[in-house]
């Protein structure tokens, strides 16, 4: 057979098999399409302004204060927990300087779901290099977003 017929024979059998619902489809989006959380309107927005400069120093130093991160389960039957209570934030450390507190719930960092504990340190760490982020969080039962603007030194 010759490659035009063959290519003709393939396109007449795919034009077949999708008119019948067997074509490829994506039974689900991508995985990375799962991780993003739409912004609920609801929430509390409290904006920070931050000069950069004070945030790199603060970045410097965030090995000398670690956060500790304790997942809070939704249900017994989920062993996947995409919320974190937050612990061991010093004053002086990073995570004060972007208003975080003891006992705050992370739910999602730039609308991302954060999956397990390392994910958001390594994202506090990339702050330095942008000009906007935001964190969705519980404090006290209520949420909230945390919305930040680095500025250059004023």
């Amino acid at each position: 057979m010759s490659l035009s017929r063959t290519l003709r024979a393939c396109s007449l059998l795919a034009a077949v098999l999708l008119s019948q619902g067997c074509g490829t489809t994506i039974t689900h989006e991508p995985k990375f399409i799962d991780d993003v959380r739409p912004i609920p309107p609801s929430l509390k927005v409290v904006s920070y302004t931050i000069q950069r400069s004070q945030l790199r120093a603060s970045l410097t130093k965030i090995r000398e204060n670690p956060i500790r991160l304790v997942p809070i389960f939704q249900s017994v039957s989920s062993s996947e927990s995409y919320e974190y209570r937050v612990f061991d934030i010093a004053a002086d450390s990073v995570y004060g300087l972007i208003g975080l507190e003891n006992g705050d719930v992370i739910v999602a960092a730039n609308r991302y779901l954060i999956k397990n504990p390392a994910q958001f340190p390594a994202f506090v760490q990339l702050l330095g290099n942008q000009n906007e982020a935001t964190i969705e969080l519980r404090r006290g039962g209520e949420a909230r977003l945390q919305r930040y603007t680095f500025v250059p030194a004023l």
